[in-house]
């Protein structure tokens, strides 16, 4: 196994957990209405798009896994990756509000980042996978 298998095996094992950590913080946002008071008049969108970014967090690191696995299937991972950049994107111009409108989500960036190193990863592994056949 090279080592971008290795270590997209790493980076979709730590989505499936940021994965199921995003659908209970939404589901419980959504369950308690507790969001109001942080995200403002977005907290209903600021949960449900918590809660997609879970799934696609989850789906992203399913598909990662089986990509790592068998390079012949990392495609899924590859396009999930981006879909999970643009849903933190999206989560992060929500949360504005709740830094007063004017501050960086560093949070959101360094997620940013992370979907970044995972799509490079898939990549990698496509790349590899081209070069096989």
């Amino acid at each position: 196994m090279s080592a971008a298998r290795k270590t997209l095996k790493i980076l979709a094992l730590i989505y499936f957990v940021l994965g199921i950590a995003s659908l209970v913080m939404g589901i419980a946002g959504i369950a308690t209405g507790k969001l109001e008071s942080t995200y403002g008049s977005n907290a209903m969108l600021a949960a449900v798009v918590l809660v997609a970014k879970g799934v696609v967090d989850l789906a992203a690191g399913v598909a990662g896994i089986k990509g790592a696995n068998k390079p012949s299937q990392v495609d899924g991972a590859f396009k999930l990756g981006i879909v999970a950049a643009i849903a933190t994107i999206a989560r992060a111009v929500l949360t504005l509000p709740a830094f007063g409108g004017d501050a960086i989500n560093f949070g959101a960036f360094v997620i940013v980042v992370y979907d970044l190193l995972f799509i490079q990863q898939a990549h990698d592994i496509k790349a590899e996978n081209k070069d096989r056949l």
